[in-house]
């Protein structure tokens, strides 16, 4: 990874740290999508952003959020579009590891254009196609469906097993969307085009690691074996700091001028007065930032 980690940081050579480095502090809003636990909203609170507010579909990530948030807003949304946000309310917002597993990726990338300020701007995390890139565990589901469910049989009740893979309520297989049914992985030209199509701009490339899919599958072995997964962690810490193949990592303005020339802008008018947000944040969010002046 080449991006310089400040002292600060409170994360390492990884999607967060990255993140957290261009998360612009002092921000007027700042929105996670795909917050999961919430970990790297409760970072941010030292970047001094006035408003920090996160959104999955997830409800085990979202209960598990709002336990531990101390106050962030958590939102639990059932697709990825609309949003319940006034156009331009974010001043920042970061997509980590979430695209992969989102089957309509131009429409969830036409929402964060809606709510992203004009000078704002989009963090994206993705895993990296490179020729270990076979070896991702998350695809092993989809691979080899009923080695998998052996495996989490061994450690999972059944009924844990369906409510997560074979009847999910969120749409989810694991935490792929059904119908996109593949733990993607994007090239740097790819991930660019595709972001372009939402008329953002990427500014900047990044990444970590090689052999971050061989470790991990080491390091599931290695728990077992006592000292050996120490080591094996600090292998893929080096990894991590030397490498940019494993994971690719980027950041984005908004650029009108990419919409294809002579074609009509038909993104769909949004009446933010309909989704609630008040609802959402009984400190109401929209007030304290003065977003309804």
């Amino acid at each position: 990874m080449r991006t310089r980690i400040d002292a600060d940081n409170p994360f390492g050579w990884d999607r967060y740290g990255f993140a957290w480095q261009h998360v612009r502090a002092s921000g007027a809003a700042h929105l996670d999508f795909g917050c999961g636990d919430g970990r790297f909203l409760r970072a941010l609170r030292n970047k001094r952003i006035k408003c920090l507010i996160g959104v999955d579909v997830g409800r085990e990530a979202i209960r598990y959020a709002e336990r531990a948030s101390g106050g962030i807003e958590i939102i639990h949304i059932d697709q990825v579009a609309p949003l319940p946000f006034p156009d331009a309310f974010f001043s920042s917002i970061t997509l980590l590891d979430v695209l992969e597993h989102v089957d309509e990726q131009g429409v969830l990338l036409d929402e964060l254009y809606r709510v992203l300020r004009d000078d704002g701007v989009l963090i994206v995390t993705v895993p990296r196609r490179h020729v270990l890139s076979c070896l991702d565990l998350g695809n092993l589901k989809f691979r080899f469906p009923r080695l998998h469910r052996w495996y989490y049989l061994r450690r999972h009740s059944s009924e844990a097993y369906r409510n997560r893979y074979t009847a999910n309520p969120d749409g989810l297989v694991g935490d792929v969307s059904a119908s996109k049914g593949w733990h993607e992985h994007f090239s740097p030209a790819g991930l660019a085009a595709l972001l372009a199509r939402s008329r953002f701009a990427t500014s900047a490339f990044d990444g970590t690691g090689f052999f971050t899919r061989l470790l991990k599958i080491a390091a599931l072995l290695g728990n077992r074996l006592g000292p050996l997964g120490g080591g094996i962690r600090k292998i893929a810490a080096w990894d991590a700091r030397r490498f940019a193949a494993a994971n690719l990592f980027c950041t984005a303005q908004k650029c009108p001028t990419l919409w294809p020339e002579g074609q009509e802008e038909t993104l769909e008018y949004h009446d933010t007065a309909s989704h609630n947000f008040a609802a959402t944040d009984p400190q109401h969010a929209l007030q304290r930032l003065g977003a309804d002046e």
